[in-house]
């Protein structure tokens, strides 16, 4: 599905033949592995979610009691999401557009930056408890931060190379740090 979508066949066009055919798979073997095209298009942005999740390195990561994520982190973050996003760029940009039209995409789409949110949620609060971050710097910030880093990085990451690259996650991190982290440098 993504190399199709990067080839710019469009997803509602997509059909379940076509998509058995990219896969070098006949039709019964794609029913085999999944009910109709939406199991495989959640199976799909489950796996893109996780990729988000694990390329985001310490500062997504699954916290334990004193762990918690530095300013310095914030940039290998970003160079790390927008790596997933470069790689994903298609069925990202594909979901992000028919999220407004398709219910079932909607679903998909918001759970992943659900999870995102939280998971950006107890990265604050590990900052909060170690007191290194911005007073008013809360769950309202980590969802903000949230939608903006895969709204801007996942619109320009993947059109952008070299330093112009490397400018943008810089600005993006900029951003980040000055919205969660107090002024001292931890």
């Amino acid at each position: 599905m993504e190399r199709m979508l990067e080839q710019g066949q469009r997803f509602g066009t997509l059909s379940i033949e076509e998509l058995a055919a990219e896969a070098d798979m006949s039709r019964g073997t794609f029913y085999s592995h999944f009910r109709d095209k939406s199991e495989l298009v959640a199976r799909l942005m489950s796996v893109v979610t996780d990729e988000i999740v694990d390329s985001a390195g310490t500062w997504l990561a699954t916290r334990e009691d004193g762990d918690r994520p530095h300013r310095k982190d914030m940039e290998a973050t970003m160079i790390g999401v927008s790596g997933t996003f470069r790689k994903h760029r298609a069925i990202l940009a594909a979901f992000s557009d028919l999220a407004s039209q398709d219910p079932t995409i909607a679903a998909l789409y918001q759970g992943m930056m659900d999870t995102i949110c939280q998971r950006c949620r107890e990265s604050i609060d590990a900052v909060k408890r170690a007191g290194a971050n911005r007073p008013e710097t809360g769950d309202d910030v980590a969802d903000a931060l949230s939608w903006f880093v895969v709204q801007y990085l996942g619109r320009f990451a993947p059109i952008r190379e070299g330093a112009e690259l490397g400018r943008l996650i810089k600005a993006v991190t900029l951003i980040c740090e000055a919205a969660i982290f107090a002024d001292s440098k931890d």
